[in-house]
């Protein structure tokens, strides 16, 4: 007769009346485990202690912290992956019913990958390191520019006198006239769904990060075109190309070839820095030649990791550059007309932001935002003073252009780097004759890393590691972050933040520290975008490292542009 085991047959006795002992589960595991496991097991723990040990350690390195904050967003990503690969192992261990279907996957996985190099390829990275992923047929940006310079008009194109003539919303160096990249009297209309901004032209240009300079109806950029580096002079109201200079030269890096400098037109001339440190002096009738400096002695020793990104900077008849080309060649000044060097001052190593003219306490002063820190000339080139600061150790990555904010009784001056430094602002006196210089206070909830900032009534505008955050600039403290437009670049517009997004959009946001309140929008480039915007009267001219366009702002009704429309648009077709 058959019949159901009972509860006490499962616990070990048998049908038979028998008692069998219970299985010791120290016995089972031994008898799984495999002698060459036993052996290896406390090997692996020893060598997962000391590998967890070892990253502790590295991770409080400063240079390992610098690594990371240099990462930024992509820090996520580098997590994401961590993770995903952690719990795959670990359900290749404790699953063992699992272990076909993962190596089904990863088999897959592999294949994926290794098609995927077939359509798809990196076309450079943003500023996150987060890299930019195209189909692998895309046109270049150097073939897009070469099938443009082909199939252009062959016309001679004349640059008339008239095109040349000033006018009060004249953008002739970078961020304006001052260098701060503010401009008043504009009267920009907000409700661009009613009133949107109007295409003027768009078409490609040369590599390089440089952005335009204005005057009249011209605008002059820098632009890498096969191995020369180019100054190109197109009119300003329809694209069109008057002259390019070209001399051989070009800089590589892997976040993109060619110059990154912006030219600055004085008295009828255009001055230009060169990725590897050549200075050029231009005509800007008609781009000629007029004189050629060579900032260092060796460019593949002396030169930045990024390259020479510091605009020319003209102050009384002088260009100034800062190279940082070794012992007291910090600070060059040429003569504009001859070339002849003036004066070379400092010892400070160089970085990425461009000399800017500031008056602190009624004396004029060029400050310097270098490698070392903050350091202040007067106009013949005698040191002043030096605040220090040093961002990413020995790259010394500070781009960010400083701020001067002064009267008569009180002189600061606002500063901000990236990678886990922040803002600061930096009090200038003068006791007895002698320069004196302290930070007032620091933030890290502002560390603008490739972006400039802008100060509007007591409150600071810049990008936190690519989000929109302003700062009270009495204390530091923060009032507000929102709005993720990337490392771009921005001008101060009114009371508008007008906003380069890296990604290439244009975006209208009220200055105001009260809240982000974003007003209008416009796609105005595709693509990385690392350029700052030019702004002359109504009118918007913009690039990236491919292309270029430009734009006429809707005003309101009760405003009149800083320079005619209706008269430029009728030189432009002289």
């Amino acid at each position: 007769m058959n019949t159901r085991p009972s509860s006490s047959d499962s616990l070990g006795q048998t049908d038979h009346g028998g008692i069998l002992p219970s299985p010791n589960p120290t016995q089972i595991v031994r008898k799984r485990l495999s002698l060459v496991t036993l052996l290896l097991l406390p090997l692996g723990v020893g060598l997962a202690l000391g590998l967890g040990v070892s990253l502790i350690s590295w991770f409080q390195e400063k240079q390992t912290q610098l690594l990371f904050y240099g990462l930024d967003g992509n820090c996520l990503y580098l997590s994401i992956v961590c993770l995903l690969a952690l719990l795959s192992m670990l359900i290749a261990a404790c699953a063992p019913s699992t272990r076909r279907w993962f190596a089904f996957m990863a088999v897959l996985l592999a294949v994926a990958c290794y098609a995927s190099s077939y359509f798809l390829k990196i076309d450079g990275f943003y500023g996150d390191r987060t890299p930019r992923i195209v189909w692998r047929w895309t046109a270049t940006a150097e073939q897009k520019v070469h099938a443009y310079l082909v199939t252009k008009p062959k016309e001679l194109i004349a640059l008339t006198p008239e095109l040349l003539e000033p006018t009060n919303a004249d953008w002739p160096q970078l961020l304006g006239k001052n260098r701060t990249g503010v401009l008043h009297g504009v009267g920009l209309e907000t409700n661009w769904a009613d009133s949107s901004p109007k295409l003027l032209w768009r078409h490609p240009v040369g590599l390089g990060w440089s952005s335009f300079a204005i005057l009249g109806n011209v605008a002059i950029d820098m632009e890498q075109r096969d191995e020369n580096e180019s100054i190109v002079c197109y009119n300003l109201r329809n694209g069109k190309e008057l002259w390019c200079h070209q001399s051989a030269g070009r800089f590589r890096h892997e976040h993109g070839d060619g110059p990154r400098t912006t030219p600055t037109i004085y008295n009828g001339r255009v001055y230009a820095l060169g990725a590897m440190g050549a200075l050029y002096c231009v005509d800007l009738a008609n781009g000629s030649l007029l004189w050629k400096q060579e900032v260092f002695e060796n460019p593949s020793t002396q030169n930045l990791a990024f390259g020479m990104s510091g605009s020319p900077l003209v102050v009384n008849d002088q260009v100034i550059v800062t190279p940082g080309a070794g012992k007291g060649a910090a600070t060059i000044a040429y003569s504009c007309s001859t070339g002849r060097e003036l004066w070379r001052s400092g010892d400070d190593n160089a970085s990425y932001a461009s000399p800017v003219l500031a008056s602190l306490l009624g004396v004029s002063q060029i400050l310097s935002f270098n490698g070392d820190g903050l350091r202040a000339y007067d106009i013949h080139g005698a040191s002043l003073w030096l605040q220090p600061w040093v961002t990413q150790g020995e790259s010394r990555v500070n781009v960010a252009q400083p701020i001067a904010i002064s009267d008569s009784t009180r002189a600061n001056v606002l500063i901000s780097s990236g990678y886990d430094m922040g803002t600061a602002l930096v009090e200038v006196t003068r006791i007895d004759g002698r320069w004196n210089s302290r930070i007032v206070w620091e933030s890290k909830q502002l560390k603008s890393k490739l972006s400039n900032c802008l100060v509007h009534e007591n409150y600071v505008y810049g990008f936190d590691n690519g989000i929109l955050t302003c700062l009270d600039l009495r204390d530091g403290s923060r009032q507000w972050k929102r709005g993720r437009y990337g490392h771009g670049k921005m001008l101060l517009i009114d009371d508008l933040l007008l906003i380069q997004e890296e990604s290439g959009e244009i975006v209208l946001v009220n200055a105001t520290h009260e809240g982000h309140q974003e007003l209008a929008k416009l796609d105005a480039l595709n693509g990385r975008t690392w350029n700052y915007p030019a702004l002359s009267g109504d009118i918007l001219v913009v690039r990236n490292d491919h292309e270029a366009a430009a734009y006429q702002l809707p005003l309101k009704r009760d405003q009149s542009p800083l320079a005619s429309s209706s008269t430029r648009a009728s030189l432009a077709q002289n």
